[in-house]
Parts: structure tokens; sequence; C-alpha cells
């Protein structure tokens, strides 16, 4: 009897509470709508006791790997963390191999480069970046979370949906007038759409940032769906006359960087 009791508890996943409670807490941010939340929201919603919280929340944040902004009184993560588990993407060897292709891409093209994934609740995440090859700096850091409609991102991921998914998205699109070009009107949308497909690529001319134009192109995985999206930002005064010959590399590393995240994932 005590022998079948003690290969039962070894059969048991051993957890420590308060670290299990810190992942929880994680998860919960990462899932938020507004990609943060206060203590009060996160304790209910968790089941946690609102001083437990407290402290955890004060730990990951001493850590790094959450940011508590005073002002509106709410946790959100950190780009620590996300920077911190990014390298995780396709395992050190593969990843190393996809920054290659990026550092390739930023040479080629002479712009900074970002690969985004696309996260469940459609914002796209920085997971990856090369910027020592590009004349001027106009990049993000790891971990920025860009919202579900970044110009050429969303441009990317609607351009290769399904036409179900197309609808059900732009069902709920309030559009944002980010800047004074951002297209905000949804025929105007779908014909910029129709033109991204046929080109390959997407390009937002200067409607998430004043004064700068990126170009995006899609990686695609097993399934042909777009996982992630690769995208050359740069100056509205440079970019769009060689749009060319920045799509071309970028299309290039989108496909290469598109096997080897599918091979990965074999």
């Amino acid at each position: 009897m005590q022998d079948s009791v003690k290969n039962a508890a070894r059969s048991e996943p051993a957890r420590v509470p308060a670290l299990s409670k810190a992942i929880a807490i994680l998860r919960f941010l990462n899932a938020s709508p507004r990609l943060s939340a206060g203590v009060s929201e996160i304790a209910v919603s968790l089941g946690i006791a609102k001083s437990h919280c407290f402290n955890i929340l004060r730990t990951l944040e001493a850590e790094g790997w959450v940011r508590f902004d005073a002002e509106r009184r709410r946790y959100d993560l950190s780009a620590r963390l996300l920077t911190d588990v990014s390298r995780l993407l396709a395992g050190g060897a593969q990843t190393a191999s996809v920054h290659a292709e990026l550092v390739q891409l930023s040479e080629a093209a002479r712009l900074p480069c970002v690969l985004t994934r696309i996260e469940v609740d459609g914002t796209f995440t920085a997971i990856d970046k090369a910027e020592d090859a590009a004349e001027l700096l106009v990049s993000v850091p790891i971990g920025h979370r860009f919202p579900i409609d970044a110009p050429a991102q969303m441009r990317v991921r609607l351009a290769w949906a399904t036409a179900a998914e197309r609808r059900r998205i732009l069902a709920r699109w309030k559009p944002v007038a980010y800047t004074p070009t951002t297209i905000i009107d949804k025929k105007d949308l779908m014909r910029e759409l129709d033109a991204t497909q046929a080109r390959g690529f997407a390009i937002s001319r200067a409607e998430f940032t004043t004064g700068v134009t990126t170009i995006a192109a899609p990686v695609f995985d097993d399934e042909g769906n777009v996982r992630y999206v690769l995208q050359c930002p740069g100056l509205e005064a440079d970019v769009p006359s060689r749009k060319n010959d920045v799509a071309a590399p970028l299309l290039l590393a989108a496909e290469r960087i598109g096997i080897m995240l599918r091979n990965a994932a074999a």
C-alpha cells in the first residue's frame, strides 16, 4: 500500500505554488485584450489573494519581466521578458540561422529589418531584428508589440487570409488614423489588400509613424498560413523610390526564413 502511494506521488508533477501563480499571471497579461491589467483584476480573475498577487507582481517587476505604469496603475509585460524568451523561437542553431538571414537582409536593403510574430489576439510581437547595416536607424526593440491594425502587418495578414477570416477581422475593424495618410476607408483598404497580394508585399506609406515607410512580406507555415511578418522600415524620403530594390531581398529572406521555421517545426 505504501509503495502504491509513493508511486502515485511520484507520478504527480511537482509544483511550486508561487511559481505556478507567477506563470499564470504572465499568461493572463499576455492574453489581456489591452495587454495590461491592474492587480485587483489579476487577483480576482486568477483566484489569487490580492496581497500575494501584488508580491508576485513586484518580484516579476524586479526581475524585469513585467512593467508597472504608475499613472494608469496597471502592469504589462516588459520587453525584457520577450527578449529572454524570443531566442527559443526555433532552437539555438535554428534561431541563429534566422538571425543571419535578417542581418543579410539588412545589409542588402540598407535598412533595419524586424521579424514579428502574429499572436493569438492578432497583435504582432517583434521577436528578432537586425539593424547594424542600416544607414539610418528606424526600428523597435525586441518584444515590442504592434497593435492588431498596424498597417503593414495587418495588410500582410489579411492579404493572404481566407475570405471568411478577412470578413471576420474587418467586421471588428475600428479604423484608427495613426497619421494623416493612414487608410481608414474600408473600400480603400480592400483595394490595398488586392494590390498587396498582387505585388507580394505590403506597403505602409507613413501610415503608422509619420515620416516612416514600411515594406512587409509574409512568412508562411507548412499549411500556407501567415504566421510571421518580416518588415523593413525606413524614411519616407528614401524607401518609396527604391521599394523594388528593398522588396526583392525582403521576399527572398521571408521565403528562406519560412523554410527554416517549417523545418524546425517538423
